[in-house]
């Protein structure tokens, strides 16, 4: 009786190897805690990106958006995304602002998310959009921290504006927000950044596979902090 030649054999073992690996993977995926904190939004056109990489990395142009919702995600559970359109927000930010040649300006959209989200005995802030106007290579941390207040951990973004009071990605469990973002109408008044900020690095990597890249690399960088803080 003819046997399967020992190639075959081994490269049936590893190929049920890898499904059983990618079952788990997935597995323990369906069971990952959510965390709550400020989720961080860049614009993508009039659409809303989830940001792999944080406010420092990135060099906002003149016109641009960037938006902060405190929400709970996961490596399962996406946030959501604010609800006014990236060119919505500037309008309401920054129509008023004159551009000036050398000056740009950045519209930074504060959503303090949804009330069932909230830790025990606080109540989110009204949404609320700011036109931050900064030298040309002022990257989005230092546009961000000219018109709110930051409470920082180790480079993570725990609080803005006061909210939370205290906590710093907390897990929550079952999770389901009750209502959807809210739409901006007001906005902040203007404020002009302090100093220059040092330009932003640019990665060489090509375009294709560069998000998913960072992406898992700012997923795995965010869980390995929440467990060097428990």
């Amino acid at each position: 009786m003819p046997h399967a030649p020992r190639s075959l054999i081994r490269n049936l073992g590893l190929v049920l190897v890898t499904i059983l690996l990618f079952s788990l993977s997935a597995a323990v995926g369906a069971q990952a805690t959510a965390y709550r904190y400020w989720n961080f939004w860049t614009q993508d056109g009039d659409t809303w990106s989830y940001s792999p990489v944080g406010p420092a990395s990135t060099n906002p142009t003149e016109g641009s958006v960037q938006a902060w919702r405190f929400d709970a995600s996961s490596p399962g559970v996406a946030g959501l995304a604010p609800a006014n359109s990236p060119r919505a927000a500037f309008e309401i930010a920054c129509a008023d602002v004159d551009p000036i040649v050398g000056i740009k300006r950045v519209a930074i959209v504060i959503d303090s998310g949804d009330q069932a989200l909230a830790p025990s005995g606080e109540t989110p802030p009204e949404p609320a959009v700011y036109c931050a106007v900064g030298t040309l290579d002022a990257n989005g941390y230092d546009l961000l921290k000219s018109v709110v207040v930051l409470r920082t951990d180790g480079g993570f973004t725990c609080g803005i504006s006061g909210y939370p009071l205290s906590e710093c990605a907390t897990p929550v469990a079952d999770y389901v927000a009750s209502t959807p973002p809210q739409p901006i109408t007001t906005h902040q008044p203007a404020v002009t950044a302090d100093k220059p900020a040092e330009s932003a690095a640019q990665s060489s990597l090509a375009p294709l596979g560069t998000a998913l890249v960072f992406g898992l690399l700012s997923v795995a960088g965010f869980y390995f902090w929440r467990r060097s803080k428990s």
